[in-house]
């Protein structure tokens, strides 16, 4: 009897110790806040005559933001975004884009770049995506300066409503030193609402999620977007 006792003591002392371990072993939770403002339009006039009938199809944007972390590359941040995007064909749109940042953990500016091409196209009240990204992080060797980022995305236009919703899952993958590393995922639902015809204002959740290290977080982000588009003024 008391080795039944011992040997159902030392089963149940084992059983906590590795609910424990699985408790100790689960992400580290947190929100955070995006907001950003952005201003978008064609670029200036006398760009027109050097570039002729490809005007058209440039466009600048530009953003303002602030980030209370960035799981994936950095902490709490502001930044400037200026991009700039050309538009291939009805299909296809590539762009170049320069990031420079300001971050409380490290000196001067930080700079990040990336190229990106993207297709898009509606069938119907749908709206599916993909977008493909190069970037390239201006820091030491060793850390996460190749990057690929691939997003797929699919919107929906519902029919006399304003907040139409679009959920999307973007992949990172890390060229390191050691090979690909395939680092993390961010899943997105959000929606945007027009006020007049240049405004808009634009909420989503996403949700990062960190793998391939030891102790990775999960992060829910609200992000808030204000965007004015000047050709519509």
């Amino acid at each position: 009897m008391r080795l039944r006792r011992s040997v159902l003591l030392l089963l149940t002392l084992c059983g906590l110790g590795a609910v424990q371990a699985q408790e100790a072993l689960r992400p580290a939770v947190r929100t955070e806040l995006w907001t950003a403002a952005v201003v978008q339009g064609r670029l200036p006039k006398f760009m027109k005559d050097v570039l002729g009938k490809s005007y058209k199809r440039v466009r600048m944007r530009n953003e303002l933001g602030y980030r209370s972390a960035d799981v994936f590359f950095a902490g709490r941040q502001t930044y400037l975004d200026v991009n700039l995007r050309y538009k291939l064909s009805s299909l296809v749109d590539v762009a170049y884009e320069h990031r420079f940042a300001i971050r409380p953990d490290q000196a001067g500016l930080q700079h990040r770049s990336i190229w990106q091409a993207e297709v898009g196209k509606s069938f119907g009240r749908w709206e599916p995506g993909y977008r493909f990204i190069y970037q390239h992080s201006y820091v030491e060797w060793g850390k996460q300066r190749e990057v690929f980022r691939n997003r797929f995305q699919v919107g929906y236009k519902f029919k006399n409503w304003k907040l139409d919703p679009q959920l999307g899952v973007e992949f990172f993958t890390w060229a390191s030193n050691k090979g690909m590393s395939y680092f993390g995922t961010r899943w997105s639902l959000g929606t945007a609402y027009n006020i007049g015809k240049a405004h808009s204002i634009g909420l989503t959740l996403l949700n990062d999620r960190e793998r391939d290290i030891a102790w990775p977080t999960r992060r829910w982000i609200w992000s808030f977007t204000y965007a004015l588009n000047l050709r519509d003024l």
